[in-house]
């Protein structure tokens, strides 16, 4: 079995998947430049987009004969049952990694969530360790170091709550019981992101939609896949603050459903997700007035939606609070109530269009996008954004890229500045594996 088909398999357990050089949209064209009327092959190509997670292939492990001085040795050592390398490892791992490093000029002092105001910064340099154990077990470990912005500018925002900024991360790391040739259910647990709406991780600038669902924590999943294109979840994880009054903390759950068709002429895909409590999105519990202290549950729904048509494509995402936040948890303003605070209910959308060309023997496109958001400016996000970009491969697996962005803050009455600003970023990146 070839890696690129134990690859497939994981991508599908809810792995996050995109280009890793640019917006989702701006790349979409290139995958369904190929027809692929399987969802697990759909799959494979997206799994090798996101963190080029692919290499060497996979082979039947021969015997090894058992080592009882190794035995022993591991004993003494504490360290009997862990996983070791053995001889065969090369025929069941896989590994891959990539660099993206971003300049940037313009203002870069609003310090909005989801944006890095570093002039020059180490946006993600990554490794993928995927491994398959046997025809149902699958691993999956990435390991992620950034030097994008830590908590500053005037909003107090950051790139992303979910990273350590100038340490080794470890991204993602989870095992998987699936065999889509026996059954189309699969179970998926360990640190993952949850299958809450749609984004790309680490792109140039992450989207106010993508604030309000990136959700990346220690859970554990159950799916299914068909080969129909009817995929979904339920997942469970540990809420990472605490309800006033309670000692423990309590659950977040959620679940999701979608219907994807991939069609090199007319593909698209559809899903909505429902969480329990939106504090479990990253960002969002990183906006608490009292960190890691709560008061009122709220749930949070997000929808998305994707079309493409042979080098067009549009996607346009949407997230919403179900209900308010305590003003205490999470607050917001009104025009004319500026000195009365009010419980926030935020919600964001966000809709792009890209257009892929070749010129010059090189695979390049275009994009264009428009974001909004309401209640959320102690969320640190803007009220509107345009985005203009441009990438293209220079060479085999190296992108280089440009965007634009023009943010507008929040009216003064609706507790923001009512500045506008604008920021360009240059992006190079590479992906090995």
């Amino acid at each position: 079995m070839k890696l690129k088909l134990v690859v497939a398999s994981m991508s599908v357990l809810g792995l996050i998947s995109g280009s890793v050089f640019a917006d989702t949209q701006t790349m979409k064209h290139k995958r369904h430049h190929k027809k692929m009327h399987k969802i697990s092959h759909h799959r494979a190509v997206e799994s090798h987009d996101y963190k080029a997670m692919g290499g060497l292939p996979v082979q039947p492990a021969p015997v090894v004969m058992v080592d009882t001085s190794q035995l022993i040795y591991d004993a003494m050592s504490q360290n009997s049952g862990r996983g070791k390398p053995m001889p065969d490892w090369f025929n069941r791992i896989g590994v891959s990694g990539g660099v993206n490093f971003d300049a940037r000029w313009g203002n870069r002092s609003q310090g909005y969530m989801g944006e890095n105001n570093q002039r020059l910064s180490l946006n993600d340099a990554y490794v993928n360790l995927a491994a398959t154990v046997n025809d149902w077990a699958k691993g999956f470990a990435s390991l992620s170091f950034n030097s994008t912005s830590p908590v500053n500018g005037l909003m107090g925002g950051q790139y992303s709550s979910a990273y350590t900024n100038n340490q080794l991360n470890l991204e993602q790391g989870y095992l998987t019981i699936a065999n889509y040739d026996q059954s189309p259910l699969f179970f998926q647990v360990g640190k993952q992101f949850t299958d809450f709406g749609r984004y790309t991780i680490h792109p140039i600038t992450r989207s106010m939609a993508q604030v309000l669902t990136e959700s990346l924590v220690t859970s554990a999943k159950l799916g299914f896949i068909t080969k129909m294109g009817l995929h979904g979840d339920i997942y469970a994880f540990s809420n990472p603050s605490t309800q006033v009054g309670i000692a423990h903390s309590k659950s977040v759950y959620g679940a999701a459903i979608g219907y994807d068709q991939i069609n090199d002429q007319l593909g698209f895909d559809v899903g909505v997700g429902y969480m329990s409590n939106m504090l479990g999105v990253n960002d969002v519990n990183a906006s608490l007035e009292t960190a890691g202290n709560y008061i009122h549950t709220v749930g949070a729904v997000a929808v998305y939606g994707d079309v493409n048509s042979g080098p067009f494509n549009i996607g346009a995402r949407y997230v919403s609070a179900i209900q308010r936040f305590s003003p205490n948890d999470i607050s917001t303003t009104f025009e004319g109530t500026a000195n009365t605070l009010s419980g926030a209910k935020p919600w964001a959308a966000d809709i792009t269009a890209g257009f892929g060309f070749n010129n010059m023997g090189k695979n390049q496109n275009v994009y264009l996008g428009y974001q909004t958001s309401n209640n959320a400016v102690n969320i640190a996000l803007p009220k509107n954004r345009w985005l203009v970009g441009y990438n293209v491969d220079m060479w085999r697996n190296t992108n280089v890229g440009l965007e634009v962005a023009h943010d507008t803050a929040y009216s003064s009455g609706n507790g923001g500045s009512g500045n506008s600003s604008n920021i360009v970023t240059a992006r190079a990146g590479v992906k090995f594996g």
